[in-house]
């Protein structure tokens, strides 16, 4: 086919049908090119693909116009648009240089020597962490079945406890608590308790609107909602996340925001994304709740089990085996995965979901390790 009769076939196309098509191809191509790829990686949690090449465009043009010059320290563009997402006021808001940084921010100025922090665990890792920086303690308090329990937590509140700290959905379970269960929670932690709830991987849930929770701050000044730009929207290396609270929380937020804000290269993006970015964050989270009832529904059939997941992974176990071993006969099928053991539990493994063609390499691996049903 020659240069002019490639273009012709899109004559009698519109722009959509075109940028379909396109996409459509882009997908097969992926979708072949990993059944050939050698190790299928899926031990991490962050999204495998680059954002849009425009929001990329956006942060090498930011750095082209003007690197030299201090950024906006509030990042206000960025700012006003999230306020209007989540419909409300843009001092309610602080940006981050990832969730991670106001969270420990957040442990630093509420938490004194001695003071606690309480966690459900296995959670992330950092939390425990996050308190000992702070000089405080982490108390943690063991899940039941994987799932977080609410009455457990409120009962793991003490005389020193200062903060409560929830993942939701919860890593690496993928474990989901609703907001009315959230709202119980705060409604029985006591007035000098702050609840900080790390919502990083809430577009991937399908349990309830995705500002569920994040309404529970118009209303609980002791709350702080945090929210990442690294999972579905894939820009982990731009390092930007941020805080939601309500407006008796002016003081918290202002303490926890970075002196000289984000740098320009990353507001830049971040304005484009939630710009432009919509739809591809709605397909994300579709095809990672496709996928995830596909490899639940395949779990039946294999000797492993896990909690159900609200989140893009899995938490597998497989009785009589560690994470590690596990890990290890997934390996020899060249698919990697998560052991359990620095993650807070050494009987299990966490696996991502991602697409089409890495649930079939999974499943694959999984009958190749287990046995074919």
């Amino acid at each position: 086919m020659g240069l002019l009769d490639y273009y012709r076939q899109f004559d009698d196309l519109t722009e959509e049908e075109v940028n379909r098509g396109l996409r459509e191809r882009r997908a097969t191509e992926k979708a072949l090119a990993l059944e050939q790829v050698s190790v299928c990686d899926l031990s991490r949690t962050e999204w495998p693909d680059f954002p849009d090449a425009e929001v990329m465009n956006a942060s090498i043009f930011a750095a082209r116009r003007g690197v030299n010059g201090y950024p906006d320290r509030h990042a206000s563009p960025a700012r006003a648009m999230l306020a209007d997402r989540h419909d409300v006021e843009p001092e309610r808001i602080v940006i981050g240089n990832g969730a991670t940084e106001l969270l420990q921010a957040a442990s630093f100025h509420l938490l004194d020597s001695g003071d606690e922090l309480v966690t459900p665990w296995p959670s992330y890792p950092l939390y425990p962490l996050m308190a000992q920086r702070a000089g405080g303690r982490p108390v943690a308090v063991d899940l039941a079945g994987g799932a977080v329990d609410p009455d457990a937590v409120l009962e793991a509140v003490g005389d020193r406890t200062r903060v409560v700290v929830l993942c939701n959905p919860n890593d690496p379970t993928g474990t989901y608590l609703e907001s009315s269960t959230l709202e119980r929670v705060l409604s029985e932690l006591p007035e000098r308790v702050h609840l900080l709830l790390d919502e990083a991987y809430a577009q991937f849930q399908d349990r309830e609107p995705v500002d569920a929770a994040l309404r529970l701050t118009d209303r609980f000044p002791r709350l702080l909602v945090l929210r990442t730009f690294s999972k579905a929207y894939g820009l982990s290396g731009l390092r930007a996340g941020y805080a939601v609270g309500s407006a008796e929380a002016a003081t918290l937020l202002e303490s926890i925001a970075p002196v000289l804000g984000i740098n320009a290269l990353t507001q830049a993006a971040l304005v484009h994304a939630l710009r432009i970015g919509d739809p591809e964050i709605e397909r994300r989270g579709r095809l990672v709740r496709e996928q995830r009832a596909r490899v639940f529904r395949a779990f039946h059939d294999l000797p492993v089990d896990a909690p159900q997941s609200q989140a893009n992974f899995a938490w597998v176990r497989a009785a009589g085996l560690s994470g590690a071993e596990v890990a290890a006969r997934l390996e020899r099928a060249s698919v990697l995965v998560a052991p359990g053991g620095p993650l807070g539990d050494e009987d299990h493994v966490r696996v991502a979901i991602r697409g089409p063609a890495a649930t079939e390499r999974l499943l694959s691996a999984l009958r190749d390790a287990f046995g074919r049903a």
